[in-house]
């Protein structure tokens, strides 16, 4: 690893400031949340114990970082795993194939429809460069796949204009509200680097352990938001990256 780049995540690891939606708002829930409050009435039929409590939705995340041949960073792929619940909310009056699962074109238009949705939550997705926050445009090359125990979301999410992160490069990805949590997937290559240049680092911070914030989001009924701004912001990684 290049020392100087190595130096540059410890000072952001160190010096990283609070990162969250630019623009945002609190006071109601985006529509891609109306949705999920319909999964969360199936989730309490099927396991009443999870009603009263956030997050309602589970999903484990995969990431690669991608940059282009100037060493910019251009996009984000994604692969989000959905918990049992969603994926059965997903599932309802769908044909499994001869294989006994759902196929790609089958799962077309809960791909584009769920993709699409995520324009309202600002994809889940927040990036900081050299002191600015990253915009993103519409997503691509997304589909649905059936792993035979759960759904998972592909994507990539361009940025607006490529960053070179020779400064600082953060990223998150939460859920705001916390009415879904996203879990990074434990495999050690759940984060990457795709097309970096020889020198880039990468480090995945995990956030201090909040017992006491998760008992009081707990206790937030399903309809409600937390009062606390930025809630999911507490229990969401750190993705540091640093180029020479």
């Amino acid at each position: 690893m290049n020392a100087q780049a190595a130096q540059a995540v410890l000072e952001i690891a160190a010096s990283e400031p609070a990162l969250g939606p630019p623009n945002s708002p609190r006071s109601r829930l985006c529509p891609l949340h109306h949705i999920l409050l319909a999964l969360a009435g199936l989730a309490a039929s099927l396991a009443p114990e999870m009603a009263g409590a956030h997050p309602h939705v589970f999903v484990t995340t995969r990431e690669t970082v991608v940059f282009d041949a100037e060493g910019r960073v251009t996009a984000v792929k994604n692969a989000w795993t959905f918990d049992e619940y969603y994926t059965a909310f997903l599932e309802q009056g769908l044909d499994k194939g001869p294989d006994g699962r759902y196929s790609r074109e089958t799962l077309a238009d809960l791909a584009k429809t769920n993709t699409e949705g995520l324009a309202d939550a600002d994809y889940f997705t927040f990036i900081k460069a050299n002191g600015r926050n990253v915009k993103f445009v519409a997503p691509k090359e997304y589909w649905l796949e059936d792993t035979g125990k759960a759904l998972v979301l592909h994507f990539t999410l361009p940025l607006a204009e490529p960053v070179k992160p020779s400064k600082a490069f953060v990223m998150r990805v939460y859920d705001p509200t916390y009415f879904v949590a996203f879990d990074p997937d434990p495999a050690a290559d759940a984060v990457k680097l795709e097309g970096q240049k020889p020198g880039c680092s990468l480090l995945v911070r995990k956030p201090p352990q909040n017992d006491a914030l998760k008992q009081v989001l707990a206790a937030i009924p399903i309809g409600e938001q937390p009062t606390l701004e930025d809630a999911g912001a507490a229990f969401a990684d750190s993705i540091l990256v640093a180029c020479p």
